[in-house]
């Protein structure tokens, strides 16, 4: 592990909201058309995707027959299956884009030049493995929480569990935040990645939780913009994570030579 950030897990750390807002603004003015661009491409893709595996594996051939179909297929055990299988190929598909748009955030923090096929990097690179099997891990934990409170019957009871499930969710994914970070950053495989970002998080979650909303909150400001600006703003949540990061563990020690060799031929 690095010292530096053994030495963040066993110390801690201090984290300014008002320094994390303005360092994540200031990375996606930078970021923010090429970043938007970039989204625009993988949600087209990721909804012609999504609704084909829909209708192969679960056989909803219509957004509407999804919608109808959804209450009474999701406690069957084929549409279960075929959640799962979604689950883990969007997981692994995006997971290398997401390392892609954090890389894009340093080139843009150290004034470098910026193009759209640093985004999809990382589908090639040295670091693919352990970005795949950590994916893989937080997508599956999630979706068993998910599963499992899915029976729970609808009362107001229920309603109220199914929401500490909601909320368990909501938090694997804000405590495994740092995770790909960690791999490209600093160089850790899936498991260090994974730990140690849960021991990161763990030692300012409050902090981190209300920077995440603030640029949550951002991010769907693009709807106002007939929605189509949604891709123009959701960049700022990147930001805002590679912020988090740069704040938290540093990026300063990166350095760009290192990836001589990084990209497997």
């Amino acid at each position: 592990m690095d010292f530096n950030i053994s030495e963040k897990i066993r110390k801690g750390y201090s984290l300014d909201l008002g320094k994390l807002i303005e360092d994540c603004f200031e990375i996606y003015k930078k970021t923010f058309l090429i970043a938007g661009l970039g989204f625009f491409i993988v949600a087209i893709t990721a909804f012609v995707l999504y609704a084909f595996l829909g209708a192969t594996l679960i056989g909803v051939s219509s957004l509407s027959d999804w919608a109808i179909q959804m209450e009474s297929m999701q406690h069957e055990v084929g549409f279960i299956i075929g959640n799962f299988v979604i689950t883990i190929l969007f997981s692994t598909l995006i997971a290398p884009l997401n390392a892609g748009f954090l890389k894009l955030c340093l080139l843009a923090k150290r004034n470098q030049e910026l193009n759209l096929g640093v985004i999809f990097e990382y589908y090639k690179s040295k670091y693919l493995k352990d970005i795949l099997i950590g994916a893989v891990i937080i997508a599956l934990t999630s979706m068993v929480i998910s599963t499992v409170f899915q029976f729970i019957p609808l009362s107001i009871a229920g309603f109220f569990i199914k929401l500490i499930g909601v909320l368990i969710q909501i938090l694997i994914g804000v405590f495994t935040i740092l995770f790909v970070p960690l791999v490209i950053f600093a160089n850790e495989n899936y498991s260090e990645a994974l730990q140690n970002s849960i021991r990161l998080v763990a030692k300012k979650p409050f902090h981190i939780i209300l920077a995440l909303l603030v640029a949550t909150i951002g991010a769907f400001l693009g709807i106002i913009g007939l929605c189509i600006g949604v891709f123009f703003t959701f960049p700022i949540y990147t930001a805002m994570v590679f912020s988090i990061y740069d704040n938290i563990v540093g990026v300063e020690a990166y350095n760009v030579l290192d990836e001589i060799g990084q990209i497997e031929e």
